[in-house]
């Protein structure tokens, strides 16, 4: 059983309130089964690309994410990384800051951007630094929640 599996499990067997924190990049990803997603971890979409204003696929554009999720949707600029491509601590654009606010959030969390791979990605660090601060994270590949926990 999966680390998200597990800590979802638990919090439903005890009535825990510990929220869980899950990470995803949607390239490649189908659109229309976020909504499920989120459902399905019952969870709020954190997005923590520095712009999510631009880009050829109206679907991801903040606007377009706030219309459709509502109070689901929250981006953080802070957990942004200011240069596109690659994970380099110094390019996020207030890493301790982004973490306070998430981590006040309370809720189960979906973090997001736009990177296919996990390990290319700031994620990485994000995911780090709040393993360093006891909150574990699982990277979520397929988006598929047909047969899941």
């Amino acid at each position: 059983m999966s680390f998200l599996a597990n800590v979802l499990a638990e919090k439903s067997k005890r009535g825990l309130v510990a929220p869980c924190v899950c990470t995803t990049g949607y390239t490649g990803k189908e659109f229309t089964i976020l909504p499920d997603l989120l459902d399905f971890l019952d969870a709020v979409l954190i997005d923590i690309r520095f712009a999510p204003t631009t880009g050829k696929q109206v679907e991801w554009r903040k606007d377009y994410l706030q219309l459709l999720l509502k109070d689901r949707y929250l981006h953080v600029p802070h957990l942004g990384n200011r240069i596109s491509k690659g994970s380099d601590i110094q390019s996020i654009q207030n890493l301790d800051l982004g973490i306070k606010i998430i981590t006040e959030l309370r809720t189960n969390l979906l973090l997001m951007c736009e990177c296919l791979r996990f390990e290319d990605c700031h994620r990485a660090l994000i995911s780090q630094k709040l393993k360093e601060q006891g909150i574990e994270t699982e990277e979520i590949i397929e988006w598929n929640t047909k047969g899941r926990v």
